[in-house]
């Protein structure tokens, strides 16, 4: 009888503590069934691939459509408003205490939070975490990845060199050798879920739907991080910077909605970036894709073998791209040191090493054996 009573107490404290609320219950349960998911596509490659093609896709899918009913960018908001939030919710839980000091009240105020946080991390669990761990896209793509030559790269610099001089002649560049991106930011949106949905149309491994990547209100600031483009994963959105050069923003929304299609790696979002902005029939969107790709080659070129790169420079590199890339330093230059890029690498390093990227953001180079494989398979070097 005992027994029983104290067992009564403790279930009747659970409720007094709503702790056994309906809507508690429901954030608990499917933050566990979002670890279950996360930890079987950690163990299950499979599974992973399966999910994140499917249930997740269609998470991603339904986030990204309900943000999109919004003209701003709800994750800007979410952060700017922040401090507002955090100081409105201490005034508002310190104040209803002095009313109200019973237990109860005190958990109502408490749980709130932490349904938050539990919503949170239910959603990376299964919307966009698993996805680091599906098949790789070597695999998806039929190529073999592999360690490459510092030949293999000047090879394959050579060929998007080539790519890159059957465009010029389309393009329009300023004075300083930068190219001009020749109509307004909405069009180009247009222009890559165009070139995303001609190439999704043509695999398997990844789907699309047509979403609107939205600029950043505070892109020159942002620029200090070095982030040219971020996916939100709890709202769903693109989110791009647009103060970048306009080569870089074709390549760099293709690589976001990569992510929002389920390509969560770097590198391999990097690669689908690179072959949506050559399946666009548009010139320039192509332009971003060869140059931004071959700016990743010539770095991994120039660290692998400085004389080799001075030959393909002298020999190869289209004057165009050269003065693209200088002009790109030239506008790099104020934001190149700064404390908030040191900052924002730390955190982006230790993320990405949690979810099996060890390289951290230098994952975001290795987009160069994908670039090796995809154009010198083996047995053709």
């Amino acid at each position: 009888m005992e027994e029983q009573a104290v067992k009564t107490s403790f279930w009747q404290k659970l409720k007094e503590r709503e702790l056994l609320s309906p809507w508690f219950l429901a954030f608990v349960g499917s933050f566990v069934f979002g670890i279950l998911v996360y930890f079987s596509a950690r163990i299950f490659p499979a599974f992973a691939e399966f999910w994140a093609r499917y249930p997740s896709q269609g998470i991603r899918f339904l986030l990204g459509k309900l943000t999109s009913i919004f003209p701003f960018s709800t994750a800007e908001w979410v952060i700017y408003s922040s401090p507002v939030l955090i100081v409105g919710y201490f005034f508002f839980s310190n104040r209803s205490m002095k009313k109200n000091k019973s237990v109860k009240n005190y958990y109502r105020w408490m749980l709130s939070l932490v349904c938050i946080l539990l919503a949170v991390l239910t959603l990376f669990f299964t919307a966009f975490g698993p996805c680091y761990f599906r098949y790789g896209l070597d695999e998806n793509l039929g190529i073999e990845k592999r360690p490459v030559s510092a030949e293999e790269l000047y090879d394959t610099a050579v060929i998007l060199g080539s790519k890159i001089e059957e465009l010029v002649d389309e393009l329009t560049f300023d004075l300083s050798g930068a190219c001009i991106m020749p109509y307004d930011y909405n069009t180009l949106v247009k222009e890559i879920n165009k070139a995303y949905d001609a190439y999704a149309a043509k695999v398997d491994y990844v789907g699309h739907f047509g979403t609107y990547a939205k600029p950043m209100a505070i892109s020159p600031l942002f620029t200090y991080t070095h982030i040219s483009g971020i996916y939100t994963f709890m709202t769903g959105e693109v989110n791009i910077n647009v103060n970048y050069p306009d080569f870089i923003r074709p390549f760099t929304i293709a690589h976001e909605f990569s992510h929002q299609r389920g390509i969560a790696r770097e590198d391999e979002a990097n690669f689908v970036a690179y072959l949506v902005c050559i399946e666009s029939e548009d010139a320039f969107v192509r332009y971003s894709g060869y140059t931004n790709l071959l700016q990743y080659v010539t770095d991994a070129l120039w660290s692998a073998d400085k004389e080799l790169y001075r030959k393909y420079a002298r020999s190869y590199m289209p004057k165009e791209v050269s003065k693209e890339f200088s002009a790109y330093s030239a506008f790099f230059d104020k934001y190149r040191e700064s404390t908030a890029s040191k900052v924002t690498g730390a955190v982006n390093d230790t993320f990405l090493g949690s979810q099996g990227q060890t390289a951290g953001t230098k994952s975001y180079g290795l987009v160069v054996d994908l670039a090796v494989a995809y154009y010198l398979p083996k047995g053709t070097e």
